[in-house]
């Protein structure tokens, strides 16, 4: 594995970890019910579990982190510049974000509603208002999350790593 997806999938663990935490604070605030069909330790444990595999998928397959180089050359940035960090955290955690939260939220609503009595069901907004409402209420909060954590601890990551950035010749064409 080479430096940049290393220091993705270790950024993947800390940023999707959080986002999972936040999100089962969220349906826990929200829904007083959520607890009483599951414990909140184990709302908390399946959202981070789930947020952490998601994200380290991520991370393995699409390339936000060239992105994010990519976007941050554009802007004539280099690391260890804050602008360059600034530019470099955005397209991962938009992207981590809006898949990571689409697949919490779609997961938490079809759990609760297969667990439900039928006449509760008749009573619900059908299957994707509710998800598509969950999900809008994940999006901005995991959003910060996602990019204050991205902006603080990559670097630190990356230097962990041993990784500057791209090397001179290598990146994408300009």
């Amino acid at each position: 594995m080479n430096k940049e997806r290393l220091v993705g999938v270790i950024m993947s663990v800390f940023v999707s970890t959080a986002m999972g935490a936040v999100s089962a604070a969220l349906v826990i605030h929200t829904n007083p019910d959520a607890t009483k069909a599951h414990s909140a330790g184990l709302i908390y444990a399946s959202n981070i579990l789930l947020s952490v595999v998601i994200g380290m998928i991520i991370a393995i397959v699409l390339p936000l982190g060239k992105l994010g180089a990519s976007l941050a050359r554009k802007a004539k940035a280099t690391p260890p510049s804050i602008k360059f960090i600034l530019l470099n955290a955005i397209p991962n955690s938009v992207g981590n974000t809006l898949i990571i939260s689409m697949i919490l939220s779609f997961v938490g609503v079809l759990t609760a509603r297969l667990k439900l009595p039928e006449d509760v069901l008749s009573t619900l907004p059908p299957f994707v208002i509710m998800w598509l409402g969950n999900w809008a209420k994940l999006i901005l909060p995991t959003l910060i999350i996602s990019y204050v954590l991205s902006i603080i601890l990559a670097p630190i990551v990356a230097r962990i790593v041993g990784f500057n950035g791209p090397q001179k010749g290598t990146g994408p064409k300009k």
